[in-house]
């Protein structure tokens, strides 16, 4: 049989579901980011258009690239997927998974010189392989090595360390619910973007989580925590699933409740809720550096490391993005990885 690329629309969502769901009992890449439900969240908060390429073996889904696009009055720009972290890439359930990679990167980068694209950027994918595929087809570009962290669910053993701070949260009366009503909510989202400007953390939209907890996908696709101190928020986890990973989407914790726990106690339920229901991994997402506090804190639940990439090429010329410079390239393309900034000429 041979194997041909299209480009997925939603008439292709039942089949793009099962290969997930079918993937997941043997693949942790698989994240809950590559369902549709998510795709139609970053189009409902108008980030871009998608385009979601998949691999075909007769009529059996076998492949799938997920990508973003989106057009300013300057260029377009393709990414995998907007917000940052190792979310994205090729998945393949084929046996000749090497060559159903190259069939999706190469239509991918075919349609990105089409267009003379500004940019088309791919995060290789969570506990992924078929490196080569990506150093190859976007040889020339650039290359930004990253570092992410996961727990295996089925191990999970805390520390000392955490032990104790999860008995001196709950000693402090801190507790947790799933229970989660608009007034939950609201508070949520304000500890949340308080949390962004104190650490200086791009803030997702509001609407964002107000897509991602509606009663079609809450408590399926994603699972929300909230802790609580006398009926009062103090903090919550917004963690979304593919039947193989738990990934750590929005944590936050009020500043002044912060030696409290919170955010301590929350992962532990949340982990263990995973544990629960089969997940087999906890993905932490992305981490700054092995000398942050954010890898030291992670860490210290007993977490492995592994790397992941973001290649770039621009079909329009860097000479392009220099011009456009960085403040105009991040107002255009919001939530984009569209270059590394610290490569861009500054003369823009």
């Amino acid at each position: 049989m041979t194997m041909k690329v299209t480009e997925l629309s939603k008439d292709d969502d039942p089949a793009l579901t099962t290969f997930l769901d079918s993937l997941a009992q043997s693949s942790a890449s698989v994240l809950g980011y590559h369902y549709p439900f998510y795709r139609d969240m970053l189009v409902s908060l108008g980030l871009g258009d998608p385009l979601y390429l998949g691999v075909y073996d007769g009529a059996q889904l076998v492949g799938i690239l997920p990508s973003m696009v989106r057009r300013s009055a300057h260029g377009l720009a393709i990414n995998s997927l907007p917000f940052f972290g190792p979310n994205a890439g090729a998945l393949s359930s084929a046996e000749g998974k090497r060559e159903v990679h190259q069939l999706l990167v190469d239509e991918l980068l075919r349609r990105a010189e089409a267009e003379k694209a500004l940019s088309c950027s791919v995060y290789t994918p969570f506990l992924g392989d078929a490196e080569d595929v990506y150093a190859s087809a976007f040889q020339g570009g650039a290359r930004v090595d990253k570092l992410t962290q996961y727990l295996r669910l089925d191990r999970i053993q805390w520390s000392a360390e955490v032990r104790r701070d999860l008995r001196h949260a709950e000693q402090l009366g801190v507790t947790v619910t799933t229970n989660i009503t608009q007034t939950r909510l609201d508070a949520f989202y304000a500890i949340y973007e308080t949390n962004c400007q104190d650490h200086g953390i791009p803030l997702k939209p509001r609407r964002c989580i107000d897509e991602l907890t509606r009663p079609a996908v809450l408590g399926k696709r994603t699972h929300m925590y909230l802790a609580l101190v006398e009926g009062r928020v103090i903090g919550g986890l917004l963690m979304i699933w593919s039947p193989a990973t738990a990934s750590y989407y929005i944590p936050c914790s009020d500043r002044a409740f912060r030696t409290s726990q919170p955010g301590s106690l929350l992962i532990d339920h949340a982990a263990r809720h995973a544990q629960q229901a089969g997940l087999r991994i906890w993905n932490w997402e992305s981490s700054p550096d092995r000398e942050s506090g954010v890898y030291r804190f992670k860490k210290k639940w007993g977490s492995e490391e592994c790397t992941y990439r973001v290649y770039c090429r621009s079909f329009a010329g860097t000479d392009k993005l220099a011009e456009l410079g960085r403040e105009r390239i991040a107002s255009e393309f919001p939530y984009f990885f569209v270059w590394p900034f610290d490569r861009l000429a500054t003369s823009g």
